[in-house]
């Protein structure tokens, strides 16, 4: 078994084997929400709009799936635990409606989109939800914690390191203007033949946390769970700043291609940004590792959020050529995301510990269920308005473009996530739930559970 007892420290080895699954997961997410509407709009069945609202719709589908699945996998029992079954399952649906999806036929539109979508994000969220709980259940220490988030996102960074190195490829062996065809292509193969490794290698070797052996034997009702996750003021407003922030960030993944060509009408740099924001984002790993220790997980995100909001203030004032100035501000919107990934994740993880307190019973799954339909509505929702907003603005993604639509473009891609940023960091500023404060948490649990 290649993990140590629950509060000890983690091994090396099985962080690497758990994270590792965030490599194709990050891959294949960053093909959905940065690539398909470019590639299904260029097809021509569908346009650019029609696209992001498709992928808004159908991601809608998570709000049922994401609760129910978080709740299933909290009650399921098995050998193997409650986590690594779903897991195990859904990698093989999911591995299919990736290749569906990701190499459309010519003439796919609306309805193919819409119905592999739909397919893609269910057998998504069956396996990433079990996961994301189980990453929070492999230790009860606050500090652990966030080793383990920020493994996972070292991991998901070079998942869409990854992506940025298959667009070079595409970019330089395409003979299109649109190599991002190509490189959803080369995505769609490279996710699946990297997804069973890790899941596999996770049920192999990754043991999940015993429940405690004093834990409510009879499952609360959904009112009740309902009303005590309401009632944690820690999860609701570390929720509302993730909520905030995955829109902040969504809006410049989602523009990213459309405004290196139309603003700074430089596509070709699309193949240097690309790799640079990854790269930073590994990178910065060790800061925001060393923040968390030294002083506290709200407060390393505090400086992230800082760093990205004067980053991004640079934006409206970029314009063709400007691509120098952009590369400084793609690298610093790099080295924040890991802070952006890792830190909430782990900051939930510590607020979960108010409801086993509260209930007997370690509900993880469906408080990250909750929490990952937050993430998928920002990023969605943002899909979805800004290409239409793009739209009624009257912009064409192929052809040249006036001054007042260009502006509107950038105030989306810079200025919107300010607005957003800054909303998480005042929700986040005061946050009380510190080392200190769930070290109680926990020896409180400790006494009464015997876990």
């Amino acid at each position: 078994m290649s993990r140590v007892a629950g509060r000890d420290e983690l091994s090396v080895a099985t962080l690497v084997i758990f994270a590792a699954t965030s490599m194709p997961l990050s891959l294949l997410a960053i093909g959905v929400f940065m690539f398909l509407p470019v590639v299904y709009s260029a097809l021509g069945e569908i346009s650019m709009a029609e696209a992001g609202m498709v992928i808004l719709v159908t991601r809608l589908w998570d709000f049922v799936t994401d609760p129910l699945i978080g709740w299933l996998s909290d009650r399921t029992r098995s050998r193997f635990g409650r986590r690594i079954p779903w897991m195990v399952l859904a990698w093989l649906p999911l591995s299919y409606a990736t290749y569906k999806l990701f190499i459309p036929p010519a003439d796919a539109g609306s309805l193919y989109l819409a119905v592999w979508s739909f397919v893609l994000f269910t057998a998504g969220t069956a396996l990433f939800m079990p996961y994301t709980a189980m990453g929070a259940e492999l230790s009860t220490d606050y500090h652990q914690r966030s080793r383990v988030f920020l493994y996972r996102h070292v991991f998901a960074a070079m998942g869409t390191l990854s992506a940025a190195v298959l667009f070079v490829v595409a970019n330089h062996f395409s003979p299109s203007y649109f190599p991002e065809r190509e490189t959803l292509k080369l995505m769609a193969w490279v996710g699946i033949a990297l997804l069973p490794i890790p899941v596999l290698f996770t049920a192999w070797k990754v043991r999940e946390l015993p429940l405690p052996r004093r834990s409510a034997p009879v499952p609360i009702s959904w009112r009740v769970g309902l009303g005590l996750m309401l009632a944690n003021k820690p999860y609701l407003r570390i929720l509302g700043s993730y909520f905030a922030n995955g829109i902040a960030n969504a809006f410049p993944l989602t523009l990213f291609f459309f405004f290196i060509r139309q603003v700074l009408e430089r596509p070709d740099w699309a193949a240097v940004y690309l790799p640079v924001y990854f790269f930073a984002a590994i990178a910065g790993t060790p800061l925001w590792l060393f923040l968390a220790n030294r002083y506290g997980k709200h407060i390393a995100w505090r400086v992230a959020l800082l760093m990205a909001v004067a980053a991004f203030s640079l934006v409206p004032f970029l314009g063709a050529g400007d691509v120098i100035p952009f590369l400084f501000v793609t690298f610093v919107a790099g080295l924040t995301l890991g802070a952006d990934l890792a830190m909430p994740a782990a900051m939930l993880a510590d607020a979960v510990d108010h409801d086993s307190l509260e209930t007997g019973q370690r509900r993880t799954g469906i408080y990250f269920a909750v929490w990952g339909m937050a993430a998928k509505f920002a990023a969605a929702l943002v899909v979805g308005v800004s290409l239409e907003w793009l739209a009624f603005a009257g912009f064409m993604p192929n052809l040249a473009n006036d001054a007042a639509v260009l502006r509107a473009l950038s105030v989306m891609f810079g200025i919107f996530p300010i607005v957003f940023k800054l909303v998480a960091l005042a929700l986040v500023w005061n946050y009380a739930l510190t080392a200190r404060r769930q070290a109680a948490l926990r020896a409180a649990l400790a006494a009464r559970n015997d876990d």
